[in-house]
């Protein structure tokens, strides 16, 4: 919400909403200067300078999950925010989960080579695949800017590497680095480019001015070259314009395979100016952070690090881990708060003071426009979710407004209620809104006094149909507004430029509204480039819009891949009306199942055990139907309850009443149980939280409110098969209350070993199998000779057709 530099940026950012080519991908030359003497340019980050924006942060998006994420809903959570600038967006997930990424890309979904889980999902996929014909990354970043955002893009620099030498690849992709650096060292294009500069596998040395090879040293260094060459160049070609900014989150990884971050070498920062040039080869006025970690060793200088060559703004990530940045009970408060003292010293040029005069960590004056920008989470304790602020609210409003008309930016890491969900569980928790609230209202009113102020980085308008009547209302008080909230506005639309069918009217039924309408005149696709000028007593501020003329282009339709089914699953429930007994362990136990193309059944069993001194009970709790008599819970009201802190585990999944009826199946062949998904019953008020934990992994700090009364919840989102569950109350509210209605357990039957037509279970047909069948010729279900495998025709007799079905077995036919 920056109205004095509004004219110059929009322009900048918004060319690629109307840019034909943004899905394009291409390969770029692999020569680069090794010598960068090109002057920097130092105004690419001045869109951020009095800005503030949101990191959402979803996660667990590999597999297929990502393929149906959208924005949508965050979007319209916030959409009443005037003063918000931008939101910042993950191409890829954080530290051992980098190689997730959100944006489709052939290369990277090449190495999933079909690999399925245990449970039969996908396994070593880790982006979207292109035959759902949507990239859900793209989607996100158009969305955002439709919303008036700018869009910030966060990326791990681990990219797709471990963690360093005691780290593997999580359980969900786990091949995935090593497939990766097969197809550098044996693709021939990859091969050329690793060869084509000697600083892809070599460090700069000083005596000689030359790179020497550090191979051995630094073996991952060409890796990272080639992810910026093959992988970042790629997304950052195909969303352009759409992307204003990049922020590297792992700065160490450049450090670790060789670059230097604190010398201010160029020629030992050639890392960082890869990842730099490929985000350029996109937008070459994107402004580019790189994560280089707070500064600790001449912090009393400066709290930001040193800058790099290709930083046009600092990541400003706080320290102690970003854990509670707000506790006045150590250093944690006065540590970070410095990160905004700095901006307002500096007026955001961070880095503008110098060694000798005491107001920086160096004398270089290549620096000297780098801009402030912070990067701490609104909670205590995570960067996307959290029960607690790490701000009080008076300190909340401090820091943004210092920043805000400092000339700095902050990135808030919004606290959603479940990062791995999915719907409602993306949204920002209600402590986090109601804070959003107040620094909107604040800034709305202070940031910016005197003249009109403009919301947000953008007006976006609608189409305007060809042939169709046009008309968009602007709204006094959200599009535009007197900060000091006494004047009467007046809004112009300025003629240069705007299409001469266009009007500007003001609604005088609707106080405050005014209306652009007309009808287009156009017959093919035109785009109009204009001002919109809100004046008031105190002066007047312009707003420059675009205006496309064209046909209704509609959303793109999710195809939904083609994958691998889901394992069958088998419903458990209580025994209805039931108390299982103070401190008794519950067994639960699934109806018979019978194996699909068999006679074999079995049922399937579990263990829950209360917390000490309590039971496991079952009823219907409330009257409106959302629970039965085998929903259960805790004690004599089967509910869990916050004020009593009550909880049970689940575990112990097993085989029970296992039948072959004269099949050669056994229980050995029943294997790869898990639990899969509960029903979840009346959690959806105000203070129920659903605390799930599956195989230590939880879903949410302090739980999840259900979406609705009756609600499935997944328990699936542990590494592997989930083997241990447990519910708990996520608060201790005499109002969070609920229970389980059921829980699905996922299964499978393996009887690839099996024959047809083999009654002796030796594996193979033969004269025994022969004699049992003749044996049991005329019987029928019930009578002892009967074997149900023998009835082939299943119309419950052994006939001669049986006979005749297993001879053409025995012959192969």
């Amino acid at each position: 919400m920056k109205k004095k530099v509004l004219s110059q940026l929009i322009a900048l950012s918004l060319a690629g909403a109307f840019s034909t080519g943004l899905l394009a991908t291409s390969s770029v030359s692999a020569a680069v200067a090794s010598v960068d003497t090109e002057e920097k340019i130092t105004t690419r980050a001045d869109w951020l300078r009095g800005s503030w924006g949101l990191n959402w942060k979803p996660t667990d998006l590999w597999n297929g999950a990502g393929e149906a994420l959208t924005i949508d809903l965050f979007l319209e959570q916030i959409s009443h925010l005037k003063t918000i600038d931008y939101v910042q967006v993950h191409l890829n997930e954080s530290y051992i989960n980098s190689p997730s990424h959100l944006g489709t890309h052939e290369l990277l979904e090449s190495f999933w080579q079909g690999d399925t889980s245990p449970l039969g999902t996908p396994m070593n996929l880790v982006v979207p695949r292109a035959s759902t014909g949507v990239d859900p990354f793209l989607e996100m970043i158009k969305k955002s800017q439709k919303a008036g955002l700018k869009v910030q893009v966060y990326v791990n620099s681990s990219n797709l590497l471990t963690r360093g030498a005691t780290f593997s690849n999580p359980a969900s992709f786990p091949d995935i680095t090593d497939r990766w650096k097969e197809w550098v060292d044996t693709n021939p294009e990859a091969q050329a480019f690793i060869h084509s500069q000697p600083y892809h596998t070599g460090i700069w040395d000083a005596e000689s001015e030359t790179y020497v090879d550090a191979s051995e040293t630094y073996p991952e260094r060409k890796y990272m070259f080639a992810y910026a060459e093959f992988v970042l160049k790629e997304y950052a070609v195909r969303y352009g314009n759409l992307i204003d900014g990049w922020l590297f989150d792992s700065g160490d990884f450049m450090k670790k395979n060789g670059d230097n971050a604190t010398n201010g070498v160029k020629a030992e920062q050639q890392i960082y100016k890869a990842f730099a040039d490929a985000c350029h080869a996109g937008n070459p006025m994107a402004a580019i952070s790189f994560n280089n970690s707070p500064n600790r060793v001449t912090e009393s200088l400066n709290p930001f690090s040193e800058a790099t060559h290709y930083d046009d703004y600092m990541f400003g990530h706080p320290y102690n881990g970003g854990t509670f940045i707000g506790n006045h009970d150590n250093t944690n408060y006065d540590r970070n708060y410095r990160h905004i003292q700095k901006v307002s010293e500096t007026n955001g040029n961070i880095h503008s003071g110098s060694l000798d005069a005491g107001t920086d960590s160096q004398n270089w004056d290549w620096d000297d426009k780098v801009v402030g920008h912070f990067d701490p989470p609104m909670s205590r304790t995570r960067w996307n979710s959290g029960a607690d602020p790490g701000l009080s609210d008076e300190d909340f409003l401090l820091w943004n407004y210092e920043s805000a008309v400092g000339g700095g930016a902050i990135s808030w890491g919004a606290p959603l209620y479940s990062p791995p969900g999915t719907g409602e569980q993306l949204l920002i928790r209600e402590w986090g809104m109601a804070q959003l609230e107040l620094i909107d209202a604040d800034l709305a009113e202070r940031q910016e006094p005197g003249a009109p102020n403009w919301q947000r980085a953008h007006t976006i308008l609608s189409d305007a149909i060809l042939a169709q009547p046009y008309t968009y209302t602007l709204v006094e008080g959200k599009d535009f507004w007197d900060p000091e909230g006494v004047d009467e506005l007046t809004l112009s639309l300025l003629p240069a430029g705007a299409p001469a069918w266009l009007q500007l009217v003001k609604d005088d039924e609707n106080l405050g509204n005014w209306i652009l309408q007309g009808q287009p005149t156009e017959t093919v696709e035109t785009f109009y480039e204009f001002v919109m000028q809100a004046t008031d007593t105190d002066g007047s501020t312009d707003r420059v819009v675009k205006l496309r003329v064209g046909e209704f282009i509609p959303d793109p339709v999710l195809v939904e891949p083609e994958g691998p089914a889901l394992p069958p699953l088998a419903k458990v429930l209580a025994q209805p009306n039931h108390d299982y007994g103070e401190n008794t362990v519950a067994t639960m136990e699934s109806e018979i199942i019978t194996v699909p193309g068999s006679v074999a059944s079995f049922q399937i069993a579990f263990d829950v055990t209360p917390i000490i001194g309590t039971s496991i009970t079952s009823q219907a709790t409330d009257r409106n139907g959302n629970s039965t008599d085998s929903s259960w819970g805790v004690s004599t009201d089967s509910l869990f309850k916050g004020s009593d802190n009550e909880s049970s585990s689940l575990n112990n999944i097993r085989v029970t009443n296992f039948q072959a009826n004269g099949t050669c199946l056994t229980s050995d062949n029943i294997s790869k149980m898990a639990f899969f998904n509960a029903e979840i019953s009346n959690a959806q008020s105000a203070n129920d939280r659903v605390l799930v934990t599956s195989n230590g992994e939880v879903n949410a700090d302090g739980g999840l409110k259900m979406p609705q009364s009756v609600a499935p919840h997944s328990l699936n989102f542990g590494n592997g098969l989930v083997t241990d569950v447990s519910f708990g109350v996520g608060n201790a509210s005499a109002t969070n209350k609920w229970s389980v209605n059921y829980i699905e357990v996922a299964y499978q039957v393996n009887d690839s070993s099996l024959v047809e037509g083999d009654f002796d279970c030796d594996g193979q047909l033969g004269t025994t199998d022969l004699q049992l069948i003749r044996a049991a010729l005329g019987s029928s279900e019930g009578d002892d000779l009967y074997i149900a495998a023998a009835d082939l025709d299943k119309d419950g007799v052994i006939s001669r057709m049986d006979y005749a079905l297993w001879y053409r077995l025995f012959r192969g036919l």
